[in-house]
């Protein structure tokens, strides 16, 4: 079955996913104009349509999964951290503890957190936040 796919079919599939990417700006098209000219490339060395889709797959999927991480890190150097972002990293204090193992309570300017943790802990202990899983501060002894 020919469905017509030559250089500047491919090309212009390029040139579309280039513009949906510049419109979103979230890096999920641009991989897909990658793997579209990898098979232009194939489709001017005259390698048959199959391939040409076959290369275009596997070069987007191969994008997405190589580079896509990287450039999501690269990229986001600048993101300014949220409020419960920037309490990773704070030192707590554990002021009651509850009935469920491994759970506390704190309080960080006048909200109280629950507080996860490993180990024992007493009230008065100094914990610092490793993380934030939902509305739970994860800690660590210091």
């Amino acid at each position: 079955m020919d469905i017509g796919f030559n250089p500047t079919t491919w090309l212009i599939l390029a040139a579309i996913m280039i513009v949906i990417e510049i419109i979103t700006l979230g890096l999920s098209t641009v991989w897909f104009a990658g793997g579209a000219a990898a098979a232009a490339l194939a489709a001017g060395l005259d390698a048959p349509e199959w391939l040409q889709v076959v290369i275009f797959m596997v070069v987007s999927a191969g994008m997405i999964f190589l580079l896509r991480p990287i450039a999501k890190r690269r990229l986001n150097l600048h993101v300014v951290p949220t409020n419960a972002q920037s309490l990773v990293g704070t030192k707590v204090k554990v002021l009651k503890l509850t009935d469920k193992p491994g759970i506390a309570v704190t309080r960080i300017n006048d909200v109280e957190w629950r507080i996860g943790y490993e180990g024992q802990v007493k009230v008065g202990d100094d914990l610092e936040v490793e993380e934030i899983s939902g509305t739970k501060l994860i800690c660590k002894k210091p």
